[in-house]
């Protein structure tokens, strides 16, 4: 490493809530797309059963969101840490007793 680069700086807090609510909003967006493909199917493909396709879309679309927003809400660690607990590291090792980093994290990171 030269000695004009600098390593990467740790997430602010500021930056960590950003990256929440950014990955809240995907998680948002992702449902009402499923939600709407399948109201879409239902209005106007349901009666000749033709475009199948858009059941299992609509529902994996819809039900996703929700089974990882369960997810982080009952993972273990807290969904938003104060950023000098955070390892910066990845790579799976972690300190002794602290947890791997919230999902938000690992998203704003990469």
């Amino acid at each position: 490493m030269e000695d004009d680069e600098k390593p990467a700086a740790a997430a602010t807090g500021s930056e960590v809530a950003a990256g929440a609510v950014a990955v809240d909003a995907c998680l948002v967006a992702a449902a009402m797309a499923g939600a709407s493909l399948l109201a879409w199917w239902a209005v106007a493909f349901h009666p000749s059963n033709s475009r199948l396709w858009m059941v299992p879309v609509g529902l994996v679309l819809a039900c996703t969101p929700a089974i990882v927003y369960l997810a982080l809400s009952f993972s273990h660690s807290p969904r938003l840490q104060p950023p000098s607990t955070v390892s910066t590291d990845h790579k799976g090792s972690h300190a002794a007793g602290q947890p791997p980093p919230p999902l938000s994290m690992v998203v704003i990171d990469k």
